[in-house]
């Protein structure tokens, strides 16, 4: 009784182990894709970096600072800089008394006197084409 036993519990094993039978569905392999390399554009752009723009290195003096639209305090105020904050002086007006600076977000007119920096003001270029008052 325990050979007929152990002989079905064998016959069951291996039926389960995936031998093949009559009720089984066959199976068509797939093939799976081969990966290829991606190949990355490459940049044929000769042109030449854009120019850095020249200038000097000023800092704003005291508490605040209001960088003006115009080289005098008749014209409005584009923004108030904090003290420590440099910017590029660019351009100078003709008194050598404003100069033209450009901040990180910002351009305008500051006078020089509310400035530390090094550099020879009188050496930058003279902005002539200055907006009207308003």
């Amino acid at each position: 009784m325990k050979s007929l036993f152990l002989s079905v519990i064998c016959v069951v094993l291996l039926t389960a182990c995936g031998l093949p039978s009559s009720s089984t569905a066959t199976t068509t392999p797939t093939e799976l894709p081969i990966p290829t390399q991606t190949l990355l554009p490459t940049s044929t752009d000769t042109q030449s970096p854009s120019p850095t723009l020249a200038g000097l290195k000023y800092c704003v003096v005291p508490a605040l600072l209001n960088l003006r639209s115009g080289p005098g305090t008749q014209y409005s105020v584009v923004t108030v800089e904090a003290q420590g904050i440099c910017a590029l002086a660019t351009a100078r007006n003709k008194d050598s008394s404003w100069v033209y600076l450009a901040t990180s977000k910002y351009t305008g007119w500051a006078y020089v006197k509310y400035l530390s920096g090094t550099g020879d003001i009188s050496s930058l270029p003279v902005f002539t084409q200055l907006t009207p008052t308003p």
